[in-house]
């Protein structure tokens, strides 16, 4: 079994609350023009946690697999740990987004059917707005970065019947966002406004945004090349000084703006923190604070839960985006809720329920 990385653990706790306050921040935003550029400029760049989301999945992939042979066996290993670690809570998730959003008055409203359609199936309908290609302001909206990481699990999975997965994974990354849009006739492109396809899937099959979860993988690679060898002792410590560096440099970078989210030049510098946050975890694990660690083990469910949670609150306490500061406590209800709310499907969905679906499952999927 592999050993946890307590400081993605960590990294992904910060993450999941950047995403929280990027959305929760909508609310604080006044009518006034200064009112706007305070929480924007406070919480605004909070979406940049959704390319850490990506770029630690990728990375997490290659560690968590560093033992599987190639084959089906691994395959078939792989996709179903990870259909029981996501799907159970992604359905409870919706169906929290379901009761809160308006439940049955969602079929009077064909376009709010064919959102809820698509959330039951992962899949995607709108060319018109990318990289979500789903409706971004219909329920569960936060869903389209899910679909991202199915479709990459399932790439995922075919490449682990390759003896060299990441030659693989390099191929079709390569094939999907480079080869088959040129041939398609567009040319090559690292935005993840993507290509013009008509087809709402073909254009999410291409959009260059799946190149982070890539860029993870070379991470997670990178980190298992230098691991196995017999590392100096210096090696943590220079590397705790670089993720320093780095992360010093990704803050000045999203205060210039040099740093920006949903951007793949600006991931690539993500990537090599992440990198050199991980190789010098024996030296940096010890100052992770406990509640950061934990916040990245309800990450998952922190992502998934706080944005129903905190749309019904703002509905039950009144619209705070008039009220400025005024609207903080209403705010901080929210976010305490969501915190508890993922601590509670943490618990009895993400490790009850999931154990036990493993131990009666197992026993279908592996005759």
């Amino acid at each position: 079994m592999n050993k946890k990385l307590e400081s993605l653990q960590a990294l992904r706790g910060v993450a999941a609350l950047l995403v929280l306050l990027f959305h929760f921040h909508f609310y604080l935003r006044g009518d006034n023009e200064s009112g706007v550029a305070i929480w924007d400029a406070l919480f605004g760049w909070g979406i940049i946690g959704v390319d850490f989301f990506f770029v630690i999945s990728g990375f997490i992939m290659i560690y968590s697999t560093q033992h599987y042979l190639h084959g089906c066996e691994s395959a078939k290993k792989f996709i179903f740990n990870r259909a029981i670690r996501i799907i159970p809570l992604y359905y409870v998730g919706l169906l929290v987004a379901f009761l809160l959003g308006g439940a049955m008055s969602t079929f009077h409203y064909p376009e709010k059917v064919q959102n809820l359609l698509s959330a039951l199936t992962f899949t995607v309908y709108k060319t018109s707005v990318t990289p979500h290609y789903i409706d971004d302001d219909g329920m569960y909206n936060i869903r389209w970065t899910l679909n991202y990481e199915v479709y990459f699990y399932l790439a995922f999975t075919f490449c682990l019947l390759s003896k060299y997965r990441m030659l693989a994974l390099i191929f079709w990354g390569f094939l999907v966002t480079c080869v088959a849009p040129m041939i398609a006739g567009f040319h090559p492109t690292l935005s993840v406004q993507g290509y013009a396809f008509q087809t709402p899937t073909i254009a999410f099959i291409t959009n260059p945004l799946i190149l982070e979860f890539l860029m993870g993988t070379l991470a997670g690679y990178v980190y298992l090349q230098l691991t196995k060898r017999r590392m100096s002792m210096k090696l943590p410590l220079i590397s705790s000084v670089m993720a320093i560096v780095l992360l010093l440099s990704i803050v000045f970078g999203i205060y210039t703006g040099s740093i920006r989210a949903l951007h793949l030049e600006s991931t690539i510098i993500l990537s090599l923190f992440v990198l050199f946050l991980t190789l010098g975890e024996p030296v940096l694990q010890a100052s992770i604070p406990r509640v950061i660690k934990y916040l990245g083990d309800i990450s998952f469910s922190l992502y998934l839960l706080h944005n129903p949670i905190g749309q019904t609150i703002i509905k039950i306490m009144g619209p705070v985006g008039q009220s400025g500061f005024n609207g903080i406590p209403t705010l901080l209800l929210a976010i305490l809720l969501s915190i508890f709310s993922a601590h509670v499907t943490y618990k009895y969905i993400e490790v009850g329920l999931t154990r036990k679906l493993k131990i009666v499952l197992s026993k279908y999927a592996y005759r």
